[in-house]
Formats: C-alpha cells, sequence, structure tokens
C-alpha cells in the first residue's frame, strides 16, 4: 500500500473531512435532535402502536408534539434539509432503519415512564443519545485498522529489542 498526502488525492479521488461522512452527519444531527428535545418547553408525544401500520402508512405518520414535530420547528434542521415532520422524512433525514424509528419514536418502547420522574422528552433525548453513539462497521474497520498498525509496530519494536 503505497501513502500519499490528503493534498495530493484531492485531485483524484473525492477525499471526504469528518463532516461530510453519513455516520458523522447522523451521529451529530441526532445530538442535535437530543439537545431539541431537552431544552423544549411544551410536552412531547409519541407515537401509539407504530408497528400495527403498514410500511407505507408508518412512514406517513406525522403528530403535533412528536419528537419529529419538536425536530422540523427547529430552525437549523429545516436549513439542513428536514422537509416535514413525518416518520418517513425523519428517517431519511436521521439515516434511521425502522427499527430504530420505531425505538426511538413508538410509545410501547417506553413502558412506565411515568414512574420515572422523569420529563419524556428527556427520555427520548437519551435514546436518541444512544443511537448517535452506536459505531457503524466502517468506524470498527478504522478502530481495528488502528488497533493492528499498533500491535505491528510493537511487534517490530520489540523484534528490533530482542535482536
Amino acid at each position: 500500500m503505497e501513502r500519499r498526502a490528503i493534498a495530493e488525492l484531492v485531485g483524484t479521488a473525492r477525499v471526504y473531512g469528518p463532516e461530510e461522512l453519513e455516520w458523522a452527519v447522523r451521529r451529530r444531527r441526532l445530538e442535535r435532535l437530543a439537545s431539541v428535545l431537552e431544552s423544549t418547553r411544551e410536552p412531547v408525544k409519541l407515537f401509539s402502536t407504530m408497528e400495527c401500520y403498514p410500511r407505507r402508512e408508518r412512514l406517513t405518520l406525522r403528530m403535533e408534539h412528536s419528537p419529529l414535530a419538536v425536530a422540523y420547528h427547529d430552525a437549523q434542521f429545516r436549513r439542513e434539509g428536514l422537509t416535514g415532520d413525518s416518520v418517513g422524512e425523519g428517517m431519511a433525514f436521521f439515516n434511521l432503519s425502522m427499527r430504530e424509528a420505531h425505538a426511538l419514536l413508538c410509545d410501547c418502547g417506553y413502558g412506565g415512564f411515568s414512574l420515572l420522574r422523569m420529563p419524556l422528552s428527556s427520555l427520548i433525548a437519551r435514546r436518541a443519545r444512544k443511537l448517535a453513539a452506536k459505531r457503524n462497521l466502517a468506524e470498527w474497520r478504522e478502530l481495528a485498522a488502528s488497533w493492528m498498525d499498533a500491535a505491528t509496530s510493537r511487534l517490530s519494536a520489540w523484534k528490533k529489542h530482542t535482536a
């Protein structure tokens, strides 16, 4: 493998900065969603039995005071391209799978939340941050590569030391 400086590659290849990576955008947006939810003064409502709707109908679900409606009221999200407050638009904007959207937006995953004396918006924000913190395959690959590089350099140093 030949190593080159980023400046050399810019003319021949597309070089992604951290702000352009899909997973970095997802992470930043979910973190912002959590902050927006925590700062909202209105009570937030969750969708009820989302999983019971056919997929096509589920994507069009929308509701006043849902986490997606709260996000849509945020001017920064609209500038970045959030076009509405339906489940489908939210999934596309925040890069969520149907399973992740269900876990974040449906009331069936928050059983007994009223017993915790914590605002629902804070619980949803906590889940949004948990989704944001998930590592994707590319991140695991980078992490493994850095571990392997470190192990290889330690092994080389050890061989030089013992030789």
